[in-house]
């Protein structure tokens, strides 16, 4: 489930962005690889909870490099260059689109464009803004897009979903956000499953999913569902975003508290990709999809959660440089998307109107052929 909580004043934000990245430290303070097929290196602790598995300590010969930079010494000037709107313009010479917008102070960010790889620098400004504008311009977003583009260009991909190994079997559970796909993924751990992820799914070409145990927004119903052995201080972060949910509703307090799946569960590495399970609300139904139903929705909840081509900066990078197409980078996602669909043995749209889809996946194991799993 994603915390994506927007809050309520600038004046919350200003002090926000202070204690969210903490001290600034040297670039290389650091430094994640993720399986080896991309690196991250910055100088803050903005991704530990995303990607605290994959630190690492030495450099990564990775299939990509990308590079997120605070820097408060920043200072963007758009005179005399081209420019795509009255923020975002072009520096040809470093292939840069850079940032820039008259604030109460400056709000910054360039964002490079190199051979093997993408460097974002911003200062503490923009980190303000950008939580205020909301999607698209915040640090994750940015980071996320470029994160799509490097695995689409490699013969990879990255859904939003969870997946959990059943048996021998790779299950992939695509969703939109608050849907419950951290909920199905947990709960079907708890009962004997391996977990790979609840949040990002990367694939190889080879229908492979990779690990991503990330930190997952818990809420206190799942917890109590899985009788799980918090500490005072976790029962005590649920109680404080409950009743934050309960005043400020879910949409700016998620009310949920942060634990790492790996304190609770087996993972596994990795795990071949044998069935697909799209999650929906609302109605009870179960029921197999054809493939071409299957690549509509797999793409409109990327459209949605992963739309990497909406983002403003890369949108500004196709404006100026003809070198950057977003067109042959969308037709390579595409088929690829249904050619990993298309080789699955079973492909099947689980709804509830309870939250429920674990169960489902229970009542119907026999449909979808999942072998009893050993304790």
């Amino acid at each position: 489930m994603e915390d994506r909580c927007t809050l309520l004043s600038a004046g919350f934000l200003l002090n926000k962005a202070e204690t969210q990245f903490g001290r600034v430290n040297r670039l290389d303070n650091y430094r994640y690889n993720f399986h080896n097929l991309f690196s991250l290196t910055t100088n803050i602790n903005y991704f530990e909870g995303l990607l605290h598995a994959f630190r690492s300590t030495g450099h990564s010969d990775t299939t990509a490099t990308i590079q997120f930079v605070l820097d408060n010494n920043l200072r963007v000037s758009l005179r005399e260059k081209p420019t795509f709107n009255v923020m975002l313009g072009y520096d040809a010479e470093t292939d840069s689109v850079e940032f820039s917008y008259p604030w109460i102070r400056p709000v910054c960010a360039r964002l490079t464009f190199g051979r093997e790889g993408f460097q974002f620098v911003f200062n503490k400004n923009y980190v303000r803004f950008s939580n205020i504008v909301s999607e698209g311009w915040e640090v994750i977003d940015v980071f996320r897009s470029l994160l799509m583009v490097s695995l689409i260009r490699s013969g990879k991909y990255m859904a939003h979903g969870a997946a959990v190994k059943l048996g021998d079997e790779g299950i992939l559970i695509p969703s939109f956000a608050n849907t419950g796909k951290t909920t199905a993924a947990w709960m079907l751990c708890r009962r004997g499953a391996k977990y790979l992820t609840d949040e990002l799914a990367v694939l190889d070409s080879d229908g492979n999913c990779l690990s991503l145990p990330c930190s997952s927004l818990v809420t206190s119903g799942l917890a109590k569902s899985l009788e799980l052995n918090l500490t005072q201080k976790q029962k005590l972060s649920l109680r404080i975003g409950r009743l934050k949910s309960k005043l400020l509703s879910a949409r700016f307090a998620s009310g949920g508290v942060r634990l790492y799946p790996q304190n609770f569960f087996d993972v596994c590495d990795d795990v071949r990709i044998t069935k697909v399970a799209f999650l929906q609300n609302g109605i009870d139904d179960f029921r197999r999809l054809s493939v071409d139903e299957a690549i509509g929705r797999f793409m409109a909840i990327r459209n949605f959660q992963l739309g990497w081509d909406s983002n403003p900066y890369l949108i500004a990078e196709s404006f100026f440089n003809s070198r950057f197409d977003p067109e042959a980078l969308r037709k390579t996602e595409r088929a690829f998307v249904a050619s990993f669909l298309s080789k699955l043995e079973e492909i099947h749209l689980v709804s509830s109107s309870n939250g429920s889809h674990y169960k489902a996946v229970e009542d119907h194991k026999e449909e979808i052929s999942l072998k009893p799993v050993s304790r």
